[in-house]
């Protein structure tokens, strides 16, 4: 009966290590990831404007004004940074069709 005890008690004592070994394993992986990612990055501030702002950056995003709509730099222009992206993306790199013979 002792021996059971015991035996119970190790199997949770193992269980209980593992499960604190991983939430530490979890929080240090989170911790590091806090200390890369710039605190820019992470408190991106939106921009209320009638037209695109001069040097942008990349995904800098600003709300325009005068069409009521936010866009993002990505890099090389402004692109809208809403539910539409995924037709302007369509539309603007979309193969062409072969033509049929």
């Amino acid at each position: 009966m002792k021996l059971n005890r015991q035996r119970d008690l190790r199997t949770t004592l193992k269980k209980v290590t593992a499960v604190a070994l991983t939430a530490s394993a979890m929080f240090l992986l989170l911790g590091s990831i806090a200390l890369v990612t710039p605190l820019a990055a992470l408190a991106a501030e939106k921009q209320y404007l009638p037209s695109a702002p001069g040097n942008p950056t990349i995904h800098q995003v600003y709300y325009n004004t005068t069409v009521k709509r936010e866009y993002i730099y990505n890099g090389q222009e402004w692109v809208p940074h809403d539910a539409s992206i995924n037709g302007y993306v369509l539309k603007k790199y979309k193969k062409p069709n072969p033509p049929q013979k």
